[in-house]
């Protein structure tokens, strides 16, 4: 059977000549009723890839736990709002903490959810009915979003961002284009499409060595600058996989970090069942550093998600669990090496709030490694 989103993807380049590989990502991810993330769950076992909160129930209770610290310590509005929620399953594991532990933070608490896809949001009402039918609950669109007072989050969001791949040629900056060569998609080096991505490339101090290619998120660029006018105070919390530019674009990383997943595994094949798998890069944290302070947002942390989650309290997690599968999954989420710990990191940025000198992001890491001591 022909794939139509292929075909539609092969139009648009009968039309244009060629199209960025961001064109062609966004194209195989959110293209209407065929993109991968219009028409499937992406998640979990029936999807393509696991993502921390399979792993662990854990994991949204102590992010919970963290901000509870945060709404008791600096005095911000007890809001939250998530960003892609995905299957939905965080927001559930967060509100059901809150129900259960801090019952006078439910009964104030609002919990705010952008999502981009109908099919997800249907999803996430029918798993969030409790919460919803109590008033705590409801949607929006990123357009509507404004004057936000509170924790922003999301879990997964950026590395979703379509990214232009840009080469360097023997000296030359060319961004890579998606073209049809005799029926088959291929890239095709050229002129770069935008100043932006030299603005960028610039303002991260972003170098390649010659054959090096580098993914370059515009997208996340506009997003976060967006976000910060949309905060009127409070912390945007960003967690991904990724790293800040100077490691993001080691002279290792010859071929970018662009992959695939089709059923838990990872591949290349990037204009393979197109629309049917994941398309995902690394994060450049430091875009979201650069130009969230340009508008406003203040970096307070940048850190490994194991480091983060440990903050937050995942350690009493630990001492809670019933079973070791429990506390092999809680592990998973802390361990650096074979767990999500390895290249998962979350940027804390603020935004108008003093922050007091025993906040939750800034425990020493002798009071780290003190926790650490009574579990291992």
């Amino acid at each position: 059977m022909d794939n139509q989103l292929e075909i539609i993807v092969k139009d648009k380049i009968k039309q244009k000549g060629k199209i960025t590989f961001a064109e062609f990502m966004d194209m195989a991810l959110y293209y209407p009723e065929l993109g991968y993330y219009q028409k499937e769950n992406p998640f979990g076992e029936q999807g393509s890839f696991y993502t921390s909160v399979n792993a662990s129930s854990s994991f949204g209770r102590s992010i919970a736990s963290g901000f509870v610290q945060v709404f008791e310590s600096t005095g911000i509005e007890q809001n939250i709002c998530e960003m892609g929620a995905g299957s939905g399953y965080l927001a559930k594991d967060i509100l059901d903490y809150y129900k259960q532990e801090f019952p006078e933070i439910y009964s104030n608490l609002s919990y705010l959810i952008i999502e981009k896809s109908e099919y997800l949001i249907e999803r996430q009402k029918e798993l969030l009915k409790e919460h919803t039918d109590a008033g705590k609950v409801k949607w929006t669109d990123f357009g509507n979003f404004t004057d936000f007072n509170g924790i922003f989050f999301s879990n997964e969001l950026v590395d979703a961002f379509p990214v232009h791949r840009i080469i360097n040629i023997d000296g030359e900056y060319k961004e890579l284009y998606v073209i049809n060569h005799n029926g088959k998609l291929q890239l095709y080096p050229d002129e770069i499409s935008s100043p932006e991505i030299e603005e960028y490339m610039q303002q991260a101090d972003i170098k390649l060595n010659n054959k090096q290619i580098g993914d370059i998120n515009i997208d996340a660029v506009n997003w976060i600058k967006s976000l910060a006018a949309k905060i009127s105070r409070g912390f945007v919390v960003t967690i991904d996989y990724g790293f800040e530019a100077g490691q993001l674009y080691s002279d290792f990383r010859v071929d970018g970090t662009v992959t695939c997943y089709f059923k838990h595994k990872q591949n290349n094949d990037f204009f393979e069942r197109i629309g049917y798998q994941d398309i995902t890069a690394f994060v450049d944290f430091s875009g979201l550093e650069i130009y969230g302070r340009k508008f406003g947002l203040e970096k307070l942390t940048f850190e490994p998600q194991w480091l983060f989650l440990i903050q937050c309290g995942i350690l009493n997690e630990m001492e809670k669990a019933e079973s070791d599968l429990q506390r092999t999954a809680i592990k998973s989420l802390i361990v650096p090496e074979g767990g999500f710990g390895t290249n998962f990191h979350v940027l804390v940025q603020t935004k108008d709030v003093e922050i007091p000198e025993d906040f939750v992001f800034n425990k020493s890491s002798f009071e780290t490694f003190d926790m650490l001591s009574r579990i291992f």
